[in-house]
């Protein structure tokens, strides 16, 4: 009779560490997966991001008109707590400047790159960003 038992209590007690291993291996999962999670802009940070990439699309092709949109846009995106959304939107406005300069057409690729990017910080936001193409 001591036989027979001795498998169950093994089974049992196999059965009982393999569900803890999993509750433990799901936890260390979900915790990994926060700790290396994209800082999220807030709902406001990623509504004035869009703000500043519409901006983009109406800027001056004079000089002076151009220097005064750099200053205030740099101005504007300033106010991002985000500082990864930031840079996101410096590099795209910047490139925008570039086009309206004429100064070479800008790296779609890498537009596309900052583009999924500002919108991973803006995805607890719930907030989509919308980059229009700088090729034309």
């Amino acid at each position: 009779m001591a036989t027979v038992t001795q498998p169950r209590k093994t089974l049992v007690f196999g059965i009982v560490a393999l569900v803890a291993f999993a509750v433990i291996a799901t936890t260390a999962a979900i915790w990994w997966k926060q700790h290396n999670k994209l800082s999220q802009a807030s709902k406001a940070d990623c509504q004035l991001a869009q703000d500043l990439i519409d901006s983009a699309q109406q800027i001056p092709k004079d000089e002076a008109g151009i220097e005064k949109w750099v200053k205030a846009e740099r101005k504007l995106r300033a106010q991002l707590h985000d500082g990864y959304l930031g840079a996101n939107i410096s590099a795209y406005n910047g490139w925008a400047a570039q086009r309206a300069k004429g100064e070479g057409k800008p790296p779609q690729k890498q537009i596309r790159r900052v583009a999924d990017s500002a919108n991973d910080h803006c995805a607890d936001a719930d907030v989509k960003l919308t980059f229009p193409s700088l090729s034309a």
